[in-house]
């Protein structure tokens, strides 16, 4: 294993979704790096799921605030009851992001089937008490405006300061609570979700890297698993805005995110695996390559070795020629010179 390195947050994003060949990078990374990037991973998909909810619930605010103004009745609360000047109950619905019902109703009672029935939110103002239901809920929660009048003072509150509250600097009060709620949720929720998914992605990890016999300790599957669900945190990302704005489904979205994480982590290990494989093979190539270069070397010592031999066996030859050379010569010059005669008196 490679050691420790680090990367910086959007070159890791990057990596995570276009390179996978460069996973065994991020898996050299310490597990504290890898949570400090989900972390950040995460606090950017909450701050743009967020931001996009708030653009969408101030279009459908402005739009309220519009229909309000110019269709509704006048109403206010006075002595902790609430008054319309409509001799019918005026209510407003919208479907576009969540599916509420507002009733404004001069009645002490209203037929809470009708409430029940709506698969929605719910918020019924009657004259001495306010009605709520939540969406996938079928409880009412029943309140007196005298409960809630110690808590919010709402006497003396009419269409017209309702409406000058909103437009006015008080209106940006409540966008900044309202994102502020809103992305801590997102965040904890998604948060929770991810490192649930990042698990079980994981113990996948482990499994195939044991079946592929690929021996990395679970720190590193973990990292590779956070980076291997990246590509599907972006697509669930940018579908959950597309739905936001135009209210597009994907059937099956779900299994469709879970697949993608697999099958990055998937061929992330495989990848390494091959490039594990890969390197051997070179390695194996280099040694028979320098054993043969070693044997070509051996070789060619061996050859100055008897070209030496040979060298001197030669000279050796040489010199005992040039001795036979020099002693006929000898020979021959005695057989040359005459023999000395007696002296005859």
């Amino acid at each position: 294993m490679e050691k420790t390195i680090k990367l910086s947050f959007f070159k890791r994003v990057k990596m995570s979704i276009f390179d996978f060949d460069k996973y065994h990078l991020i898996a050299s990374e310490g597990l504290g790096r890898t949570i400090l990037y989900l972390l950040k991973l995460m606090l950017l998909f909450s701050l743009i799921l967020t931001s996009a909810f708030l653009i969408k619930f101030t279009t459908l605010l402005n739009q309220g605030i519009s229909y309000i103004k110019n269709e509704t009745p006048n109403f206010y609360f006075s002595d902790t009851s609430f008054y319309i000047e409509s001799d019918e109950d005026v209510v407003l619905e919208n479907h576009q992001y969540v599916d509420i019902q507002i009733v404004l109703s001069n009645k002490e009672t209203y037929d809470e089937n009708q409430i029940t029935n709506f698969d929605g939110t719910v918020l019924v103002l009657l004259k001495n008490k306010a009605l709520f239901k939540q969406q996938n809920s079928t409880s009412i929660i029943s309140q007196n405006y005298e409960e809630i009048n110690k808590n919010i003072e709402i006497n003396n509150l009419n269409k017209e300061k309702i409406l000058s509250i909103i437009n006015t600097e008080n209106g940006y009060t409540i966008y900044a609570n309202i994102f502020v709620v809103v992305f801590i949720i997102v965040f904890l929720m998604y948060f929770t979700s991810i490192i649930l998914d990042t698990i079980l992605l994981s113990i996948l990890g482990y499994i195939v890297s044991r079946m592929i016999r690929l021996y990395l300790k679970y720190a590193p599957i973990y990292s590779i698993s956070i980076s291997a669900i990246t590509l599907a945190v972006a697509l669930n990302l940018i579908y959950m805005i597309i739905n936001l704005f135009t209210g597009f489904v994907i059937p099956y979205f779900q299994i469709m995110y879970t697949l993608i994480s697999y099958i990055c982590l998937v061929a992330a290990l495989l990848i390494m695996k091959s490039e594990i494989i890969k390197k051997k093979v070179e390695i194996q190539i280099e040694i028979m390559n320098k054993a043969k270069e070693g044997e070509n070397k051996e070789r060619e010592e061996k050859k100055k070795d008897d070209q030496k031999e040979d060298k001197k066996e030669n000279e050796k030859e040489n010199k005992k020629d040039e001795l036979k050379d020099k002693v006929n010569g000898k020979i021959n010059k005695n057989k040359d010179k005459p023999e000395p005669q007696a002296n005859i008196k």
